[in-house]
């Protein structure tokens, strides 16, 4: 039989293990709900996407998109787009075409007295380009006791290469998203031209110090500019090192610049003194962007992260469920206001509740306990902030995202994935002025190609490039 003593021994044993199976189970509850949230975040970057994140299209994974795609081609309402006919000064061949039977039944026809119907072609000539020979003649000085040729005229330059064709050479390759060798491509198998890849170089360099007055004129009228500016940055290799191609964009016009930084010093190199100026600025909600005016954040990036939160599971999915249907309801009555089926006063109005719901969801979500310490971050950031939320709701002129800003930021996304950047700062200078130049000339509503030509025309006699802009586009 056990003793007394040996039995309260047993029981002390016990109570030891009890307390130690409840310590480290205490410890384990730790760890599991620290695991937890670790599976939970990573599950949260594997899905991440370009609907809940800053992520690119590009980088979506083909199959996990469940929305339904759109069926191409016209859509109910919208107004065709139809090719407009040449004028017959435009029409080098005339053919008359005559019936004599009837395609259908083969009976013999008769001509009526209805205009005819005409079917234009366009075709490339088999060389459609011309070659100018300039016999220089060669003479002696008997001052220098040297042998030299002929000056060629200052408008044809020393580049074997005209001016249109090489205002081409450079568009191809500076806004049409195309590497040099494969412009190259196009001028040999399109129209039996030869160059090599150190002579597309020259030619860019060429294009890029014609277009340097026409970048300066730029800059400065987007910095003169009253209209809202839409400011972003995205990045570009320089011989493989990491930079930044920043943007301000406005409704008549738009700046690039490369630089090596994404710091104050680099926003206010693009800025100037405009960021001291009252105008209205969209941007996304990085920390540089501060400005004495109205600042518009891009409720597109919010809705993005909000949908990541509402991807949650428990309390901080139903947040962002409810806050999402704020914004969807908000951006609805945006485009009713947009598209003219509600008036300025009513989107005010109606938007209005919403937008304080909105605002009182990020102050449950800042306070209250049970919501991810990651949460109530975004939030307290948000409510910081709050006032750069709706100014395009109190504010003409300003727009709720900074797609703007994106789309003309897009093609140079595109150059640096083909092209893998720039090699020197000479190619840095060369694609943020034809850049610049290309999409200011589109926002005039004016033909690029035409006045690449004049400015390079204008750049190898001496004289300054013609105006971009009819008129002032700010207020003096």
């Amino acid at each position: 039989m056990l003793s007394l003593s040996s039995m309260n021994a047993s029981y002390e044993e016990l109570l030891t293990e009890i307390r130690l199976l409840r310590s480290e189970v205490a410890s384990l509850k730790v760890e599991n709900t620290r695991l937890r949230e670790e599976n939970a975040r990573l599950k949260e970057q594997i899905n991440l996407n370009s609907k809940n994140s800053s992520k690119p299209p590009s980088t979506d994974q083909k199959g996990t998109n469940d929305v339904p795609k759109k069926k191409g081609g016209a859509k109910p309402g919208h107004p065709g787009h139809f090719r407009p006919l040449f004028s017959t000064d435009q029409v080098d061949t005339f053919v008359n075409l005559r019936a004599e039977n009837c395609p259908s039944c083969g009976e013999t026809v008769r001509p009526s007295d209805e205009s005819p119907s005409i079917h234009q072609q366009v075709e490339i000539a088999p060389k459609p380009y011309i070659v100018t020979q300039y016999n220089r003649e060669i003479f002696y000085c008997p001052c220098c006791r040297k042998y030299g040729a002929a000056p060629l005229p200052s408008h044809v330059g020393s580049s074997a290469f005209g001016t249109r064709l090489s205002a081409f050479m450079g568009f191809l390759t500076g806004t049409c998203r195309l590497s040099r060798r494969i412009a190259l491509s196009i001028l040999k198998e399109g129209l039996d031209l030869r160059a090599a890849v150190g002579t597309q170089s020259n030619v860019e360099n060429r294009m890029s110090a014609a277009l340097k007055s026409s970048y300066e004129e730029i800059e400065k009228q987007v910095h003169d500019s009253n209209e809202t500016k839409h400011v972003d940055e995205t990045g570009w290799k320089r011989w493989g090192k990491r930079a930044f191609v920043w943007i301000m964009s406005t409704a008549s016009g738009a700046v690039y610049k490369i630089q090596e930084g994404r710091g104050a010093e680099c926003r206010d190199a693009l800025l100037g003194s405009t960021a001291r100026k009252r105008v209205a600025f969209v941007t996304d909600r990085l920390a540089i962007y501060r400005f004495h005016g109205p600042h518009q954040y891009c409720l597109a990036h919010l809705k993005r992260d909000i949908k990541r939160f509402a991807e949650r599971a428990g309390l901080d999915g139903e947040w962002g469920q409810v806050m999402s249907e704020y914004l969807k309801t908000i951006f609805e009555l945006w485009r009713d206001y947009r598209e003219k089926r509600r008036n300025r006063r009513s989107f005010r109005r109606k938007s209005r509740q919403y937008r304080d719901d909105f605002e009182y969801g990020l102050l449950v979500a800042s306070t209250k306990g049970r919501h991810s310490p990651s949460l109530k971050r975004f939030a307290r950031a948000l409510l910081r902030r709050a006032q750069n939320l709706w100014v395009f709701a109190t504010r003409d002129g300003v727009e709720p995202t900074n797609n703007q800003a994106e789309r003309d930021l897009r093609g140079i996304v595109i150059t640096r994935r083909i092209s893998y950047g720039s090699k020197s700062e000479r190619g840095d200078r060369f694609i943020e002025r034809i850049n610049s130049v290309v999409t200011t000339l589109k926002r005039q509503g004016k033909k690029c190609l035409d006045y690449l030509v004049e400015a390079l025309g204008a750049w190898k006699t001496g004289s300054s490039a013609p105006t971009i802009f009819s008129q002032p586009c700010y207020t003096p």
